[in-house]
This record gives C-alpha cells, structure tokens and sequence, in this order.
C-alpha cells in the first residue's frame, strides 16, 4: 500500500460482523524474515489508522519482541517455528507471539537498567513503552507474548 506524505492514512473499512480481522503468520525463527514482519506490521497499522510515527513505534516494538523471541528462546536457530497472530479490534492492534522455545523469566523483563552502557537488554523497555499492554504467559503448548496498541484517542479498552 502506498501513501503519499502528508496524507492520512487510507484507513480500512469497518470490522467484519463475525468479529475483529485476523492475520497469522507461521514463520521460521530466521533474523533474515524479519523485515518481512516489519513490511507487513507497518503497513497493517497505517491502514488501521496510527500515524506514521505510531506505525514506526509499533513496527520497532513488534521486531523487538520477534528478535527477543529468536535469541532467547530459541538461542538464535533458525530452523524454529514461531507464529504470529494479528487482529485489528476496532479500537486496537493486537500482536501475539506463540513459541515452543526456551520459557522466558519474567523476572528478568526489564532486567538492563536504562542508564547502563551496555548495548542491549533494552528492548523489553522499549516494547513497554511502546505498546499499551503487554502480557507474557507460559502455556501447556509453550510461551505466548501478547502486544497490544490502542488507537489515539480511544478510552475504552475492551
């Protein structure tokens, strides 16, 4: 989809009467497709209606939890399958990540203190502060991270 600068974003009609519009993609955990989750997450919130810099932030966020995905529960294979569901709710983007990787600690989100030199460990930061809610769950069939990005000026969260 291209947009010409300066132009709102051409946003998508309303949601279907059975419920929000789904996308999923089952992919290997190779670094080399993540532009290809950028391309599409970006271009999936500007027709849903986020300014440029909302698409910029939430693609980063996105590729941040992909690539955490990729190095820490599968220690950078690529021959690792993860799936990534989207759904446009009406006031919202929702990303959920599924994994049978290594299980993530929780305590260690956030771990890298921000005034630290080193490089990485910030991207838990950035996804949190980024995306409005973020949830991480260990499941029977392995680890599931849920984003989710509201749209500017929607109060209710459904």
């Amino acid at each position: 989809m291209r947009r010409d600068k300066g132009r709102a974003p051409e946003r998508l009609a309303s949601l279907p009467p059975d419920g929000p519009l789904k996308f999923r993609m089952r992919m290997a955990s190779d670094p080399r497709l993540l532009s290809v989750v950028r391309s599409t997450v970006s271009q999936l919130a500007a027709v849903w209606g986020f300014e440029d810099e909302q698409c910029r932030r939430i693609t980063l966020a996105v590729d941040e939890a992909l690539s955490n995905v990729i190095r820490h529960a599968y220690k950078n294979r690529c021959d690792q399958e993860i799936e990534l569901n989207c759904q446009a709710h009406s006031n919202c983007l929702e990303f959920s990540f599924v994994d049978r990787g290594e299980p993530a600690d929780p305590s260690r989100f956030c771990a890298q203190p921000l005034n630290e030199v080193a490089t990485g460990g910030r991207g838990t930061h950035l996804i949190r502060q980024i995306m409005d809610e973020v949830c991480y769950e260990r499941l029977p069939e392995g680890n599931l991270l849920r984003l989710k990005k509201y749209l500017p000026g929607v109060k209710s969260k459904t």
